[in-house]
């Protein structure tokens, strides 16, 4: 597994591409999957430090899909999007597993803070250097 792989899990093309540009600048190692189908397939190739997920997905929705995430990587970190706030999705969501669950449009810094609060700091990034103090 690498350590500092995520997996981002969206349809929407530009919210995709955003999520994998702020989590590379953090320095996370970033996979994506544009539906549930090709996340299954790449949890199949590779172990992930945590998955970002959106809760409505084509095909294999998010909440099925959640599932699925917790027999094959039950200690994975997940955290679950949505642009719904729908309270027995998101309480759902809890249930099964989810660490998070925002609701777009959120704030960057809330899922940074949530990876934060579920993994190490990455050495070398801009949020290690935070985290330990320096640049202040």
């Amino acid at each position: 597994m690498a350590e500092r792989a995520i997996l981002v899990v969206d349809d929407d093309t530009e919210m995709r591409a955003l999520l994998v540009e702020v989590l590379h600048r953090e320095g996370y190692l970033v996979e994506e999957a544009a539906n549930g189908a090709q996340a299954t397939s790449r949890l199949r190739g590779q172990r992930f430090a945590a998955i970002v997920m959106d809760k409505n997905l084509p095909g294999l929705g998010g909440l099925y899909l959640l599932q699925g995430i917790r027999m094959v990587c039950p200690e994975t970190p997940v955290i679950v999007i949505t642009t719904f706030s729908d309270s027995a999705a998101y309480a759902g969501a809890l249930r099964g597993g989810a660490l998070e669950y925002l609701f777009k449009p959120f704030r960057m810094e809330d899922l940074l803070d949530a990876l934060r609060r579920a993994l190490p700091p990455v050495e070398g990034s801009d949020s290690a250097a935070h985290a330990s103090g320096e640049g202040r």
